[in-house]
């Protein structure tokens, strides 16, 4: 069975990308650890496995999506099948990640341009050997668009890299200020920004703002610090309280896994969404309603929740989430 060799369709790069390229290149890092998996480079290599994040390519690609055709080919479900040197056809296994028409607000572009591409992400589901979702949430709205799971499918929560699992964690003493701090990749307005803004305007309160940030959405008193690299994350989540999630239908929130990690508490968003799934009794939701009142909680819970996290902060780290990933490659490898 080993080594087994694995292609990689999604190429991180190193620099803050999102998600999906933290997770890729923290798993990659991971199996590279492992004397029993090796990497194909190229998607016509030949490889035991090829993994897709979807159809993407990812950053560190060439922009496009991988054709369809060529992987109907490459797995052999196609007429005109692709072989390796060896006479072998690759196992597929596909990790979902997003839906246009769940993404996105329903407009022209999802009837014309969206719905295509969902079209395609369905069809890449229903063929693959195994599917991995990311959240039990995930599975459901995938089900709910079109997804069959005739193939075998598993939940895999994600998990951060070992960087964020700091040894001694520093916390900041609780004074007069609550000091909260959020991130997001992508400005879409799913990730709800202008909740974070009126948390910040808040009584004592400091809000600071890792990433990305809409024009469109006033800053109120948040303290932009824009796209960062790890190091200074990991340097600017030490100096907080809490970690704030607002988000709603995330499938599985990368940065809620580095936060805690960290040793943060997270003050997650009741809406719809993975938030309450992953976060479990690691934080606190946010109660829209009043605001106020979340701040007053949070603090008084502030002892409490930080002994919980601390606890269960080792199940967050990428190794916990990779050790499933190589069962389910094992385990496809040796059918």
């Amino acid at each position: 069975m080993y080594p087994i060799r694995i292609h990689f369709s999604y190429k991180h790069v190193d620099q803050p990308w999102g998600g999906a390229n933290n997770f890729i290149r923290a798993l990659r890092s991971e199996l590279s650890k492992s004397k029993g998996f090796q990497f194909a480079n190229s998607i016509k290599d030949e490889c035991d496995i090829m993994l897709m994040n979807q159809l993407g390519t990812g950053p560190g690609g060439n922009g496009r999506n991988v054709p369809l055709k060529l992987v109907r080919r490459l797995t052999g479900r196609s007429y005109i099948e692709f072989k390796g040197r060896d006479e072998r056809i690759r196992k597929l296994v596909v990790r979902a990640v997003n839906l246009n028409w769940h993404a996105h607000k329903r407009g022209l572009r999802n009837f014309l341009w969206g719905q295509w591409c969902d079209r395609q992400t369905l069809a890449l589901l229903n063929m693959a050997d195994t599917v991995i979702f990311q959240s039990a949430y995930q599975r459901e709205f995938f089900v709910k668009a079109g997804y069959r799971g005739k193939n075998e499918n598993v939940v895999i929560h994600n998990g951060a890299d070992k960087s964020f699992l700091c040894e001694r964690p520093r916390y900041p003493k609780l004074g007069k200020r609550l000091r909260v701090i959020s991130s997001t990749a992508s400005p879409r307005k799913t990730k709800r920004h202008e909740l974070i803004a009126q948390l910040s305007m808040l009584k004592d309160v400091d809000v600071r703002h890792l990433g990305a940030w809409p024009k469109d959405v006033d800053v109120a008193q948040v303290q932009l610090l824009g796209m960062q690299p790890r190091e200074k994350m990991v340097e600017e989540m030490s100096n907080s309280h809490y970690f704030l999630h607002t988000a709603t239908r995330d499938p599985c929130p990368n940065a809620i896994f580095e936060a805690i990690c960290m040793g943060l508490p997270v003050i997650y968003s009741s809406g719809t969404g993975s938030s309450a799934e992953i976060v479990g009794e690691n934080g606190m939701p946010l109660d829209e309603s009043d605001l106020n009142y979340t701040i007053e909680q949070a603090r008084a819970q502030l002892a409490e929740l930080r002994a919980v996290v601390l606890e269960n902060r080792s199940n967050y780290v990428i190794g916990c989430a990779a050790q499933r990933y190589k069962q389910v490659f094992e385990n496809l490898v040796s059918t």
